[in-house]
């Protein structure tokens, strides 16, 4: 079962640099310079025109659109998360099923571009996709109007999606409450609470916060400090950029998940992982866990060529607008290796003539149905000029079906 929730960005190189390489400014350069290694567990993209669309390509016609027309936000920000029951992480097969009903989903609510990343590194270990949506309809020219609130056809839409896909669907929907990934849209771009939360979210899913004494070690890497007062509960403290200022914030004011009732949560299951593994916050190596969103580059994964070619074909024939890059993963082949989007490129040589082929097969079918079409107006034609000469002129008795109407009736000529 998924669940779907959506805010506006002002900001898509923020939003793109963050759920590509993480947090921090660095995740910025990494975009401009296009960084192969991301932190995406699969991926996708669609750029009207661009059939090696990157994700810089991406942002910037975002960025040149939302210019041109005076649109203060520049992307939609989806994300579609699914329990983990329904999805392993582990499995690459599993990543790329998310990623291709991700893909549904946007072309199902837009047509325009979109970026596609699936993450596999939350702390609860459940598979989500963050679909960013360029605010331009390719169509209407017009910033994007449909499915921008969960009350207004996006849950309805997500839904009617995961029956179509033999998914499970939740029986009482709730709005889902957003979390940080979500969250952090409603904050200034690069301002002290996006900043603070994410910091926040790179201590609290790290694997050694298995309780709240181990989450304020690994706050205090990240230049942060938990504060807990009766009256306010938990809130977070951090050196503001801008002033030099110690700045705080309220955990409610960011994310439930950042109260003591959502981080206890997480505690949890780093915990209960930490006893499978025989050891609190490692993994059965003793290696930090993958779930770290603190490391930029968390996926290291390494690409090569699609050895699906025809997959992705088939994939591009129910758009044929689209333009479809998988991360260049085998199903072989274990998550922990880099997503090169340029290797993926090398599908794209087949899919193109794929795509060639079926649109030469449609412009056949397209001749052929012409020309039938023709080939019955002369009919009728000429079946007119013999009602005229034997009954007048203006009568079409009898050759609405062409010469062999229903039921072969005569023409009434007595």
């Amino acid at each position: 079962m998924s669940t779907i929730n959506v805010r506006p960005s002002r900001d898509a190189a923020g939003s793109a640099a963050y759920v590509l390489y993480g947090h921090g400014y660095k995740g910025r350069v990494k975009l401009l310079s296009g960084e192969p290694r991301t932190r995406a567990g699969s991926f996708a993209i669609r750029v009207a025109g661009d059939n090696t669309a990157t994700p810089l390509a991406f942002v910037e016609r975002a960025q040149a659109l939302a210019g041109a027309h005076g649109r203060k936000n520049q992307l939609q920000s989806y994300v579609l998360a699914f329990s983990p029951d329904e999805f392993d992480v582990t499995k690459q097969e599993d990543l790329d099923r998310i990623r291709d009903v991700a893909v549904e989903l946007a072309e199902r609510m837009h047509s325009a571009d979109f970026m596609v990343v699936v993450h596999a590194d939350s702390a609860g270990k459940h598979g989500h996709a963050h679909v960013l949506v360029t605010n331009h309809d390719d169509l209407t020219g017009g910033s994007l109007q449909r499915y921008t609130a969960w009350k207004h056809g996006l849950r309805q839409l997500n839904d009617e999606l995961m029956r179509d896909e033999g998914l499970q669907v939740l029986p009482d929907p709730e709005e889902p409450k957003p979390d940080w990934e979500l969250r952090r849209e409603a904050f200034k771009p690069g301002g002290f609470e996006q900043v603070l939360g994410d910091k926040v979210l790179a201590a609290l899913i790290d694997s050694r916060s298995a309780n709240q004494d181990a989450f304020e070690q690994v706050l205090a890497e990240h230049g942060v400090a938990l504060a807990v007062t009766n009256r306010d509960g938990w809130s977070y403290k951090m050196r503001r950029d801008d002033n030099g200022k110690l700045g705080r914030k309220k955990a409610s004011g960011l994310t439930t998940e950042f109260t003591a009732e959502g981080a206890q949560q997480i505690f949890d299951y780093h915990a209960q992982k930490g006893k499978k593994h025989g050891s609190t916050g490692t993994d059965g190596t003793g290696g930090r866990a993958a779930s770290r969103y603190s490391d930029a580059g968390g996926l290291d994964l390494r690409a090569r060529r699609r050895q699906a070619a025809d997959r992705e074909a088939d994939e591009c024939r129910r758009g044929a607008e689209r333009v479809y890059q998988a991360d260049g993963r085998g199903a072989d082949e274990a998550p922990g290796s880099a997503v090169d989007l340029a290797a993926a490129r090398a599908a794209l040589d087949g899919i193109a003539r794929r795509r060639h082929e079926d649109k030469a097969e449609r412009d056949r079918k397209h001749s052929r149905r012409s020309r039938s079409a023709a080939q019955r107006e002369r009919t009728r034609e000429a079946a007119q000029r013999i009602v005229d000469e034997e009954v007048g002129p203006g009568s079409t008795v009898g050759i609405e079906d062409g010469p062999h109407g229903a039921g072969d009736d005569d023409l009434g000529f007595g």
